[in-house]
């Protein structure tokens, strides 16, 4: 039965590529969830999720990085995230719409894609704020200066540990243009 069952160079290449990436996204869920949830330091919680699916999807493109982005943000919403359903509809949305920016108008490099992760995690914040400031009222609207901000803003510290990451792995399975 095996002996008809052939890959070719690229399909391993690309089975490798997206196997690294799902690896990498279950490592930094398992950071966020595990490791980041408990420590809160003056109430932030620090999440590199949204970080990772935007530099997926920048690299690989709307197409095949908005199906990640997708798949990454139903994974989140059934790992038990705080309101994420409501990340399904956000998350994908703004990394597809960030690779569209860095690749029309701005450019595939550090900074760029590091504007574009933190406003992905800022506006996935907010929409997780303004429905739990609507729905039963359960935090204050002080909040979002004193604490959202913060978040997202030291959450940029994961950047420059995934976006090297997930730059290496997109090299993976590219034929070398001459």
């Amino acid at each position: 039965m095996f002996k008809y069952f052939h890959l070719t160079k690229m399909q391993r290449q690309s089975i490798l590529k997206w196997s690294l990436y799902g690896l990498l996204t279950l490592l930094t869920l398992l950071l966020q969830t595990v490791v980041l949830s408990r420590t809160t330091g003056l109430r932030i919680k620090l999440t590199p999720y949204p970080i990772l699916v935007v530099c997926v999807c920048v690299r690989e493109g709307p197409e095949k990085g908005g199906a990640y982005a997708i798949l990454a943000a139903l994974f989140w919403c059934f790992s038990g995230a705080d309101f994420g359903n409501l990340s399904v509809a956000v998350l994908p949305v703004g990394a597809m719409l960030s690779a569209v920016l860095c690749r029309a108008v701005l450019t595939l490099r550090f900074l760029p894609t590091a504007l574009c992760a933190f406003a992905v995690t800022l506006l996935n914040a907010t929409a997780i704020f303004i429905f739990k400031l609507i729905l039963p009222p359960t935090v204050e609207l002080a909040n979002y200066w004193r604490i959202l901000l913060p978040t997202a803003a030291l959450s940029m510290v994961f950047f420059p540990l995934q976006y090297p990451l997930v730059k290496s792995i997109s090299r993976i399975g590219v034929r070398d243009e001459l």
